[in-house]
């Protein structure tokens, strides 16, 4: 088996980052799967994934809805704990070939970001395909996946694959509402040491694009403004950050 090179993860996208909204219960699935399998590494009992009873879990959702940082989330708790498990983003997959695959179900969790990426490749979706059916028949490794939900859903053409996905369980992830954003920009900045006021922050929710994605990368920017121009995150920083009079 010929593995990618390993993914430098996003080193902030934790659990302890991540503002559930109205998901909790995908959250809280995903911490019982890393918990289970920590249990188990530590020779404390052998975990059986299959009374998990999900040979792999779904996560569906539109832009910004957390797919991919409950993925690295998961994987770094894994790390953290020493426990084998591989991220692939299937958006990159033009950059290796279907067998990349191969072999993968001796891993104990597979995660797998954008997999309607390959909708549509004969040859990635039959890899896809044997995998999953390799997970099932084992029974002791988990699949994570996400697929992106669009104006414009790609389906799958295969349509074995599209009924194993529905073998596992899916949660379909929301969007944050203006609490949770603001409480999302307040722990980015939080953990980065950044001091972010009242004025600042709701400027910021007023006068950018609102979605998550967009909000923490600003606040990215403006924290390495912050500290180019040696001074503290202000309302007139962020305007000249956003170009604004």
């Amino acid at each position: 088996m010929q593995l990618p090179l390993p993914v430098s993860l996003p080193v902030h996208e934790t659990f302890n980052s991540f503002v559930e909204g109205v998901n909790g219960e995908a959250v809280n699935v995903l911490k019982r799967i890393t918990q289970s399998l920590s249990h188990a590494s530590n020779g404390n009992e052998h975990l059986d994934l299959q009374s998990l009873s999900m040979p792999m879990v779904l996560l569906r959702g539109g832009a910004a809805t957390g797919k991919s940082h409950l993925l690295f989330s998961v994987c770094h708790r894994l790390a953290r704990a020493e426990i084998a498990h591989l991220y692939l983003n299937l958006d990159d997959a033009s950059q290796w070939v279907p067998s990349v695959l191969e072999g993968l179900e001796s891993l104990p969790v597979i995660c797998l970001d954008n997999i309607d990426s390959v909708a549509g490749d004969p040859l990635w979706e039959e890899a896809l395909f044997d995998l999953f059916n390799k997970v099932i028949e084992k029974s002791n490794s988990l699949v994570i996946c996400t697929q992106r939900m669009t104006d414009m859903p790609v389906d799958f053409v295969l349509p074995d694959l599209a009924s194993r996905l529905s073998w596992g369980v899916t949660y379909h992830l929301k969007p944050l509402n203006d609490e949770g954003r603001e409480k999302a920009l307040r722990l980015r900045a939080s953990q980065k040491g950044l001091s972010l006021s009242e004025q600042a922050l709701q400027f910021l929710l007023h006068h950018s694009d609102r979605t998550i994605t967009n909000l923490v990368s600003l606040l990215d920017r403006l924290d390495s403004r912050s500290l180019q121009e040696q001074k503290k995150l202000s309302v007139a920083m962020v305007k000249r950050e956003l170009n604004l009079p």
